[in-house]
């Protein structure tokens, strides 16, 4: 790295002094003075891909307005451009400018020249001291580096449309493209080999961006040429086939995929690579029912929604919009579309009456990491990813196999997710920690780097699903078991092992306080609901109860506030620990029991009681079965035996008894049913002993099998 998490320093009078000659002649010499530059440029200047009179448009007399206009405000009364006094990270975060732009907003929505004049003399003083200002990150200025080039192009390319034809003053409008054309100078020259992460390819796309907007300019050609190419490597390399971002992060892969979304709008071959829609897709799966994406990996809580509807436009898939509108206000979502060109033509067709497609029951993102699982009131994301480097310190939180909950469109279980700040005290201890995180803690000591996880394939038998992994990081293998079983009452079973006698700490978290409700048991709920019950099905352990801090989504705003997040520990001298998780959609649980009867877990919830074994789980509805599964079994009891492991499912239907088994090769098969008995719905020829009928199935996949049941 060369002291630093970039490249050697290489800023010169060519990047952070360009005077106005120099200025002129980075545009061919196309004038003699500014005031000619700026109306040959007027004249060659391209639409950025966002552009910002149509947006103003559909924006004003809406709360997005007013926002922009709250924001624009500080400016009016003066800001220090210096940053000074705000900390490590958030000096770096400062000199993004974005909190210059509402200025032109502002102007632009009003007509006030008083934003107008704000912006030119913040932008004026800013070009006067920026390099005046450093950073505290070793080898890394504070202004000229890959975010700082990328973001305040993003930020003030856009204006650059409507500035040249304004009253700023032509000093001001020659230092603004002047920030543009050293930024762009800086990021070629950094950027002219591949490296994993966020920062090069958010940079590429700005330089992208800005060669198609400001064609003229003498190196735009080969600066696009450099963004494509880096660009392409990320689509290939830093984007799994999966859809999700190099760093597993939702918020890192929503901005990386704004950024591809300007790209895409510059360039088709982005809008084609498989992995840009990929990464919409991915979105679609980790999209909770409330809008919102959990706060994993130094995440915030994302809103994907009008990512994905510019993503529709983009792809030309009306599904993503559609998705997109569930969580969308009209003039949110009029606003959006406001600046996508040859809109109108598209709108009918995109908006046309079309059912939002069903999410399956269960998703795999293997290369990230993720895991969820399903049921029509609950949902499991479940993190068995691995920890992935950064260009300063890693996003990668030090917790595996840990999950959040959410159900009636709130979280249920949850985690610290990221901090307001990475300048934040407790950024290490709390929120990147294990502790933050609804896992299993060994010894007090923080996950390693090498987590060694392994994962088993998922099982699903359509009423249940079932997660099952390990993992070395604790220096100590611990697995866990993540059982949801689907049909109502919908709850998740999770079952932690760890071999040695150590000091063991199960950490669960919530948004409300939990209460105890009865012996390792406890309730966490809001108000008026939903809740979720936790009841430790172990032995007496010792109960702490704490809090730390987390952001909470506010659905009516789509924003996220920090609140606490109430932590209940349960700590052993074993690393076993039986966890039931059952949600409610009112303020007050159920009448649930736990018990262990002849080695199996015993649930009763109201009048449905599931008996719950290592690899099997029954359940009956006031005394009568409803249903009973197994995975990777060669016996479940009473019902069928098999001469290979299986897993299936046994549903009685009226006088008759359904199995569905699925079989990983040739396959003898016993069921307890007589009569005619149908494979896959033919008749087939099968041999009946004791009660017992002996069928062959013939290959690998899954078979129906039925027949008239014994009572």
């Amino acid at each position: 790295m060369s002291g630093g998490p970039e490249k050697p320093r290489h800023i010169d009078g060519r990047v952070n002094r360009i005077g106005t000659d120099e200025l002129i002649k980075a545009f061919g010499s196309p004038a003699g003075d500014l005031a000619g530059l700026r109306a040959f440029v007027g004249e060659q200047l391209r639409r950025p891909a966002w552009p910002l009179p149509e947006w103003a448009e559909a924006t004003r007399s809406t709360p997005a307005a007013d926002a922009v206009l709250a924001a624009a405000a500080p400016l009016l009364d003066g800001v220090d451009v210096t940053g000074k006094g705000r900390g490590r990270s958030l000096l770096y975060g400062f000199h993004y400018l974005g909190w210059l732009a509402p200025g032109a907003q502002a102007w632009l929505l009003t007509g006030d020249e008083r934003y107008l004049r704000a912006f030119e003399e913040h932008l004026d003083q800013w070009v006067e001291q920026r390099d005046s200002v450093t950073g505290e990150w070793p080898g890394l200025d504070v202004i000229w580096y890959s975010l700082g080039t990328w973001a305040r192009c993003r930020s003030l390319l856009p204006t650059l449309e409507v500035l040249t034809s304004s009253p700023l003053s032509d000093r001001v409008w020659g230092r603004l493209v002047a920030t543009l054309v050293g930024g762009a100078r800086w990021s070629y020259d950094e950027h002219d080999v591949f490296r994993h992460g966020n920062w090069q390819l958010v940079c590429a796309t700005e330089l992208l961006h800005l060669s198609a907007v400001l064609p003229s300019l003498v190196e735009s050609a080969a600066w696009a040429d450099r963004a494509r190419q880096r660009i392409e490597e990320h689509l290939l390399l830093d984007i799994y086939p999966d859809g999700g971002h190099y760093e597993r992060s939702p918020g890192y892969h929503r901005m990386v995929l704004t950024a591809l979304q300007t790209a895409a709008r510059i360039d088709p071959a982005v809008a084609a690579h498989p992995r840009f829609a990929a990464m919409h897709t991915w979105m679609c799966e980790l999209v909770s029912s409330g809008g919102w994406l959990p706060h994993l990996q130094d995440s915030g809580i994302e809103w994907p929604a009008a990512s994905l509807l510019r993503g529709s436009y983009l792809l030309n898939e009306p599904v993503f919009a559609r998705v997109a509108a569930q969580w969308m206000s009209p003039s949110e979502f009029a606003t959006e579309v406001a600046t996508f060109p040859a809109w109108p033509e598209r709108q009918d067709r995109w908006l046309s009456p079309g059912a939002v497609p069903e999410l399956p029951q269960a998703t795999v993102l293997p290369e990230s990491g993720y895991t969820i699982l399903r049921s029509p009131e609950l949902r499991a994301v479940i993190n068995h990813g691995p920890h992935v480097e950064h260009e300063l310190e890693s996003h990668s939180h030090r917790a595996v196999l840990d999950l959040v909950l959410d159900g009636w469109q709130q979280p249920l279980l949850w985690e610290a997710g990221g901090p307001p700040s990475y300048d934040d005290p407790e950024y290490l201890t709390w929120f990147q920690s294990g502790r933050g995180h609804n896992t299993v803690l060994v010894d007090d000591q923080e996950l390693s780097t090498d987590r060694g996880v392994l994962v088993d394939p998922l099982v699903d038998t359509n009423v249940l699903a079932v997660f099952s992994g390990r993992h070395h990081g604790n220096g100590v293998e611990q697995s866990r078991t993540v059982a949801l079983v689907r049909e109502s009452p919908s709850y998740v079973v999770v079952t932690d092992h760890a071999p040695d006698e150590r000091t063991f700490r199960a950490c669960w978290h919530a948004l409300h306080p939990w209460r105890e409700v009865g012996p390792l048991a406890y309730d966490a709920s809001a108000p008026d609901g939903p809740g979720l019950l936790l009841i430790d099905a172990g032995e007496p352990a010792a109960v702490e109860l704490t809090e730390g801090v987390a952001r909470h989504p506010v659905l009516e705003r789509r924003a996220a506030e920090y609140g606490p997040l109430h932590s209940l520990t349960l700590t052993r001298s074993t690393g076993d620990f039986t966890t039931v998780l059952v949600p409610h959609a009112g303020a007050e649980p159920g009448d649930v029991s736990v018990d262990r009867v002849d080695g199996e877990l015993v649930v009763a919830l109201d009048g449905t009681v599931d008996r719950i074994g290592q690899s099997t789980w029954t359940r009956t509805v006031d005394g009568q079965l409803s249903w009973a599964t197994g995975w990777r079994v060669r016996t479940l009891p009473t019902l069928l035996r098999a001469a290979d492991d299986v897993d299936v499912l046994a549903r009685p239907s009226g006088d008759r008894m359904h199995f569905e088994v699925t079989c990983s090769g040739r396959c003898g098969l016993w069921i307890r049913a007589r009569g005619e008995i149908r494979l896959n719905g033919m008749p087939v020829d099968a041999v009946v002993e004791d009660e017992w009928a002996h069928l062959t199935l013939p290959y690998a996949g899954a078979w129906t099998v039925d027949g008239v049941r014994y009572e």
